[in-house]
């Protein structure tokens, strides 16, 4: 009989066979999406995407601010199968917060704030929201699906609701209620508006997508996984299923909040109009879309997202129409997104009999 060899429950990943081509490719896209702007040429064919311009540079610019939430989002939806709605608020608050305390102190009400760098005030800021995510994940993470989302959703919208208050919350708050507040810029040295704004959110993206790279490969996304999957038994295998929770609410956040940031950059003006559902709306849109616990999913979701709103721009009401049939139609046709459609058609039938065939051709 053959000698019994023990597996471990967690199989290392750490091989370069499975580790090297992950990073490569990886960095070979953050390499592609940095020189793009002087590749004008690769996007030429569609104008939404243009990078030799301005307006191609502030779309994508776009999608790389929604994939940072929305890779957060996954984190907290896709693999912990917590279904928070705060995302909106805490977009909202990583906006105005970034804004608020950048912005130079003895400016007019519409952009006074506290004069603080922005380098000093984006990293406060997202620990800020990521502190309010663990917080409010304490009460949260004892509930269960339309509860948690209730409650979740209640919590963005009380963010908002702070907001639009102003001063009758707060003298200091210096958010300009309702009107909504002018966001001071900052400019990368050396580069335009356009292109600062592209390399901002593009780092951003690259800091969250490293982050969810190393997270998700190492003990803590499989934990979140089995939290997910077999809740009721982590108790009795050691396992904190609040904790983990814990974890997914405030890493989620801090993600939201710098997205929110990078979106406010590039819009240069923040209203608490443009964060409340609809906001959420057009982040499970991308997270949907491109695709529950894939890597990529973030990304290609906000890509198709961006070009949509970009092409529908001026008929707000067929926009919100295409994107609830959208949602829809991925929910019952395609429910892990696009970015698992070449897996799907490579696991297809007719795919594996082409496989086959050219095997015996070549064979």
């Amino acid at each position: 009989m053959a000698d019994h060899v023990d597996t471990p429950l967690y199989p290392p990943r750490s091989t370069l066979r499975r580790v090297v081509p992950e990073w490569v490719t990886t960095a070979a896209v953050f390499g592609f999406l940095a020189g793009l702007p002087w590749m004008g040429w690769a996007l030429s064919w569609t104008e939404i995407f243009d990078s030799s311009n301005n307006y191609g540079r502030g779309n994508l610019a776009f999608v790389f601010a929604f994939a940072v939430a929305a890779v957060g989002f996954n984190l907290l939806v896709g693999y912990s199968g917590t279904l928070g709605l705060a995302v909106a608020g805490l977009f909202a608050l990583g906006a105005y917060g970034t804004a608020v305390l950048s912005a130079p102190s003895g400016a007019r009400e519409a952009l006074a704030g506290y004069d603080w760098p922005f380098f000093l005030a984006l990293p406060v800021v997202c620990i800020a929201a990521a502190i309010i995510g663990v917080v409010v994940g304490f009460p949260a993470a004892r509930l269960k699906g339309f509860f948690l989302a209730i409650a979740t959703l209640a919590l963005g919208e009380l963010i908002i609701t702070i907001i639009r208050l102003d001063e009758k919350v707060w003298a200091g708050l210096k958010t300009n209620g309702g009107t909504g507040k002018q966001v001071p810029q900052f400019r990368v040295p050396g580069l335009d508006r356009a292109l600062s704004y592209y390399m901002l959110s593009l780092g951003a993206l690259l800091i969250i997508m490293v982050a969810y790279i190393v997270l998700t490969r190492r003990r803590l996304g499989r934990t979140l996984k089995a939290v997910r999957d077999i809740d009721i038994a982590t108790g009795p295998l050691g396992i904190s299923s609040t904790y983990y929770k814990l974890l997914a609410f405030g890493l989620s956040a801090f993600a939201a909040a710098l997205a929110g940031a990078m979106w406010a950059q590039n819009s240069s003006f923040a209203n608490p109009s443009a964060f409340r559902t609809r906001m959420l709306v057009f982040l499970l849109v991308v997270l949907i879309v491109g695709g529950l616990s894939h890597k990529w999913g973030p990304l290609i979701g906000a890509v198709f997202f961006i070009f949509l709103r970009q092409k529908l721009q001026g008929t707000e009401k067929l926009l919100f129409l295409i994107l609830g049939i959208t949602l829809i139609l991925a929910v019952l046709i395609l429910p892990s997104g696009i970015a698992a459609l070449p897996k799907r058609i490579s696991d297809s039938r007719w795919a594996k009999d082409l496989q086959r065939r050219f095997e015996m051709f070549t064979g």
